[in-house]
């Protein structure tokens, strides 16, 4: 068996030395072909990343994939990191981009607070002089005030022996006159009720306590029969025509809200409406503990629709002016550092890092990394970057 093989190699190997064994032209070109064919590969045109050397489906949507052109490859040596994409996978991915440029850096700030009484239009209504409250002009808290409406009835020594002095002064005249007329409008008589004395039954020991101010009764101190003394109070009234909302502003935000600036206020209790308004003015001073200050508006409330004391949000509308600014969806974290794709031609695609600064409702400001006038990718760019790090 040994020497049978031994004589069959040397046999073609003779035949071979000889020239009469010769390779076959056909199978030579047909074996350089197979060497010159590059690898294909097929991709799914929803799922770039997903690839296979033949025909297969997509393990994620079931699709065909489809045979990658040439310029769907990884051109690193040319373009450092980038990506060229063809247009069916451009198409397939839905790939989008905007232009780097100055543009305005709006930002709408939700902030919560509480809508209070008007605190420059606060009053308590106290006793002008001690007695007793035999009847009181208002029911409850909520009742609404008049200038000049009778709040309670007092019985007072003090202001029955003004009013004798005054009807005697009015007999003199003169210097007495004036000094009875200034102790009864010390003791909270009008001139109405001062004018009216001489007239009053002597059987009449009461004087009506009137109100100076117009508002609302938001907290009461008297029940009838109950002695005062002078300067105690009887009624806190406030003018809820005019309401404010009050509202924090934390320190990151201080930079974007100044006075002057414009605010939707809505209210849980009346879904549906809002109100607009000004911010009239911003505490000077953060509070030390939560390092927030305070806002202020101010809203007219003629219909009486605002409650007291409850509670509101805002939308502020903050305007930081123009900046270099990319779409937010254009920013991709990996990790601490932010980054976009940057079109660098048509199908071309370069990741590169950028440093951020201020944030708007739909942009970011950008401070180191994009030149005005390039174009980023704003849609699809997730997809663009996995397929990067599968890369």
């Amino acid at each position: 068996m040994g020497d049978h093989v031994a004589l069959t190699v040397g046999w073609v190997t003779s035949l071979a030395g000889r020239g009469l064994l010769k390779s076959s032209p056909t199978g030579a070109r047909q074996s350089a072909g197979l060497a010159a064919r590059p690898e294909r590969t097929y991709r799914c045109p929803m799922h770039p990343w997903i690839k296979a050397s033949g025909a297969a489906q997509c393990t994620l949507c079931g699709m065909n994939l489809v045979l990658s052109g040439e310029s769907d490859r990884t051109t690193s040596q040319n373009t450092k990191q980038a990506l060229v994409l063809g247009k069916d996978s451009i198409r397939a991915v839905g790939l989008q981009t905007a232009t780097v440029k100055k543009q305005p850096l709006v930002r709408t700030l939700r902030v919560a607070g509480i809508i209070g009484e008007d605190e420059t239009r606060h009053s308590v209504l106290c006793a002008p002089v001690e007695g007793r409250i035999d009847g009181l002009g208002l029911n409850c808290d909520g009742d609404q005030v008049h200038i000049l409406q009778p709040v309670a009835s007092i019985f007072s020594r003090t202001l029955l022996d003004a009013a004798a002095d005054y009807n005697r002064a009015l007999k003199t005249g003169g210097a007495e006159l004036e000094a009875a007329t200034q102790r009864l409008q010390r003791c909270g008589l009008t001139w109405e009720q001062i004018h009216s004395i001489p007239g009053r039954q002597p059987d009449d020991s009461h004087f009506g306590i009137l109100s100076r101010v117009a508002g609302d009764v938001v907290k009461s101190y008297v029940s009838e029969g109950q002695y005062v003394k002078e300067g105690d109070k009887l009624f806190e009234i406030a003018d809820l025509s005019r309401m404010w909302f009050m509202f924090t502003i934390y320190e990151q935000d201080l930079q974007a809200v100044r006075k002057g600036q414009p605010i939707t206020i809505s209210v849980p209790s009346l879904p549906g409406e809002s109100f607009r308004g000004t911010i009239s003015s911003i505490t000077p001073n953060l509070d030390a503990a939560t390092g927030s200050a305070q806002a202020r508006v101010v809203l007219e409330n003629k219909a009486r629709h605002l409650r007291n004391n409850v509670f509101a949000e805002g939308l502020v509308e903050t305007d930081a002016g123009a900046a270099l600014a990319i779409n937010r969806s254009a920013v991709l974290w990996p990790g601490k550092t932010p980054r976009v794709y940057v079109e660098i031609t048509s199908g071309t695609y370069e990741p590169r890092a950028v440093r951020l600064g201020r944030t708007g409702d739909d942009s970011w400001e950008v401070l180191e990394g994009l030149e005005e006038g390039e174009m980023v990718v704003v849609s699809g760019n997730l997809l663009l970057d996995s397929e990067a790090q599968i890369k």
